[in-house]
């Protein structure tokens, strides 16, 4: 069997252990799916309120910003559903593990520590997407077909910025949580990580609706391509020209923030020691 051979067959193998762990991981998030329900009509309520205080902001002012109330009432809708497929429990993992000692033996399995964690992450996405369904279902009822994406272009390209938008939302995450190995407890970090993505990653409202200068800092920041960037896709909201320079920022974020958590997670290595193995 030659080299290359060999190669191919560790692929493969790779591949598929990370697939089952990521079906391993939604299995067991879906076994405690009565704390996971409790956990999504918590959040289901809090962002009601949201939706609630822009109404009556609307009524007050039926154009207080350059966005009709039912294309913000889609947006809105459609940001929720995006926030709840896109939470991943990454950095509590995390935690979890540096607390109890068990990253020690994350280190020395056959995946890396961040295709682990990575894949534990799509299992998270995969049971979202399940309980995603009866939340735009009732999305659709109130909002109606504003939910629908403008165009089968502007669906095709909502669906890539939707996994592009997984890729950001994981690097923030396991970048972020490398804090843990440093200051020994990673709860202010998570809280801190927490408030940033509410406040810039258009959760609570499009950036067109921002003061000019907090939006210039949100563009600036990755945050609004976890949710503003593959909504306003979906919507029709972003001019078509504008879509691939979007995507392409999306992918770059992507990438260099996956990078860049795999080489601090190398450099924190370097500072503890595994013992055995």
């Amino acid at each position: 069997m030659s080299a290359s051979t060999l190669r191919v067959v560790t692929f493969a193998q790779q591949a598929a252990a990370f697939a089952l762990l990521a079906e391993k991981t939604a299995r067991t998030r879906l076994t405690y799916r009565t704390s996971t329900l409790l956990a999504l009509l918590a959040s289901g309520l809090a962002y009601s309120v949201i939706v609630m205080v822009w109404m009556a902001v609307y009524r007050e002012n039926p154009e207080p910003g350059p966005l009709p109330l039912r294309t913000m009432l889609a947006y809105l809708v459609t940001a929720f559903v995006t926030s709840e497929i896109m939470t991943v429990a990454v950095d509590w993992r995390v935690l979890q593990r540096v607390r109890m000692g068990l990253v020690a033996t994350d280190v020395i399995r056959p995946l890396s520590f961040v295709t682990f964690q990575m894949a534990q992450a799509l299992g998270d996405v995969l049971v979202n997407l399940v309980f995603a369904v009866p939340i735009l279902a009732v999305g659709f009822w109130f909002v109606g077909p504003d939910l629908l994406p403008a165009t089968p272009l502007s669906a095709a390209c909502g669906l890539l910025s939707g996994v592009f938008a997984f890729f950001v939302a994981f690097g923030l995450t396991f970048l972020l949580v490398q804090a843990v190995f440093v200051l020994h407890s990673g709860y202010g970090v998570v809280t801190a990580k927490v408030a940033l993505h509410q406040v810039f990653s258009g959760l609570a409202a499009p950036l067109v609706m921002f003061p000019d200068s907090l939006r210039r800092v949100a563009l600036w920041l990755p945050f609004r391509h976890v949710i503003e960037t593959p909504v306003t896709i979906w919507l029709g909201l972003s001019p078509v020209s504008a879509v691939p320079g979007l995507l392409a920022l999306q992918a770059a974020w992507g990438a260099g923030l996956v990078t860049l958590g795999s080489l601090v997670f190398s450099s924190v290595l370097k500072r503890h020691q595994v013992q055995g193995g």
